[in-house]
């Protein structure tokens, strides 16, 4: 249903919450991107800078020629990898032929160590719905399953959201499982991803193609109470839940970055190639895992002190090392968040979490 006048209220305080940043850049250098909460486009690197004045910065470079700037820093501390949809039901091979998304597995394994090596957080979005998010499921949203099975299938309109997946669709143990319901190995994440979860990071369930179509949603408050700045993305369908949910983020704020190789679709028709054009060139930006996995790290001087010998001087070795004040660094009080990270329904390494209540 259509949000109510509170609701669109609330979105419009989200929206318009004071950000406060005092980041300095040589306004001969660079060109500034945005209000208060700005990037920088520098004229002699060619490159954008996400980080926001972090003390860490990780370098992402980039061909020129085929993205039109020579790479972006961001900040790793406030970024996040948000891997949408890489699940049994979506992924595995005794479900559905996903030959593009089975692509993706390796690049998508190295990038999720280069995630644990800067300490990037990680986070798992996946489809984990149950009976009351079917009592208000959108009419397009449940034909858009129904759909998509019949085709695959050659048959008629039997299998959707919630109901019983046929027996020779998942293994002896797991018949007789609802599709894409919480707790059930067809919702749970592709296996060979498994032994490379670790308890730190986090698990959303969503509802609809867009993990982020909320503020209400868990995922939505726990980004805003993180700080979270910088999402990188990649899973399935590129052309779907990926890039609903990379809209929505661009709507809101968020930086966007797509891993173009860690994301897949086998929608053909160069859906593909019409997401990493519109990505690259108006929400954001395309890179790769070989790029991500060979980014730098580089570490900005502090601020000259009264003592000269307090000044910072980079680490010899380009590895990942604490910044001082960084992991103790709290919220402002003024600043528009209406919960905490520790507040946000959200499990670590579990099972999927429980979704709160979803809008009518």
């Amino acid at each position: 249903m259509a949000p109510s006048a509170t609701e669109i209220e609330h979105i419009n305080r989200v929206i318009l919450q004071e950000i406060d940043l005092n980041v300095e850049h040589d306004a001969d250098d660079h060109v500034a991107f945005g209000g208060d909460d700005q990037w920088f486009y520098s004229d002699k690197t060619k490159q954008f800078d996400l980080s926001r004045g972090s003390e860490k910065k990780l370098v992402l470079n980039a061909d020129d020629g085929i993205r039109n700037h020579r790479g972006i820093l961001i900040d790793p501390a406030s970024t996040m990898l948000i891997i949408i949809d890489m699940q049994n039901y979506f992924v595995h091979p005794s479900i559905r032929d996903h030959s593009e998304g089975i692509k993706t597995v390796e690049p998508l394994l190295r990038v999720l160590a280069k995630c644990r090596e800067e300490s990037v957080q990680v986070c798992w979005l996946n489809w984990g719905i149950d009976d009351q998010d079917l009592k208000v499921m959108p009419p397009a949203v449940t034909r858009g399953f129904n759909k998509a099975m019949a085709h695959e299938r050659g048959g008629g309109w039997h299998v959707g959201l919630g109901k019983p997946l046929p027996d020779d669709q998942v293994p002896e143990a797991h018949r007789g499982e609802r599709c894409l319901f919480k707790g059930t190995w067809n919702a749970d994440i592709y296996e060979p991803f498994k032994e490379h979860m670790t308890e730190g990071d986090l698990r959303f369930d969503k509802a609809r193609m867009s993990g982020l179509w909320s503020p209400e949603l868990p995922m939505h408050k726990w980004l805003r109470a993180s700080k979270m700045k910088t999402l990188l993305f990649a899973g399935v369908n590129t052309d779907q839940c990926l890039l609903g949910t990379l809209t929505d983020a661009y709507s809101w704020g968020w930086d966007c970055i797509l891993l173009g190789d860690c994301a897949a679709t086998m929608t053909g028709l160069g859906a593909k190639e019409v997401c990493d054009y519109n990505i690259a060139t108006n929400m954001g930006f395309v890179t790769d895992s070989d790029i991500f996995c060979g980014a730098e790290s580089v570490f900005k001087a502090k601020k000259a002190s009264k003592d000269p010998e307090q000044l910072a001087t980079p680490p010899e070795s380009a590895e990942w090392r604490p910044v001082d004040g960084l992991e103790d660094e709290e919220m402002s009080d003024d600043e528009f968040v209406d919960c905490t990270p520790d507040e946000v329904d959200v499990e670590l390494g579990g099972d999927v979490n429980k979704e709160n209540k979803k809008m009518t």
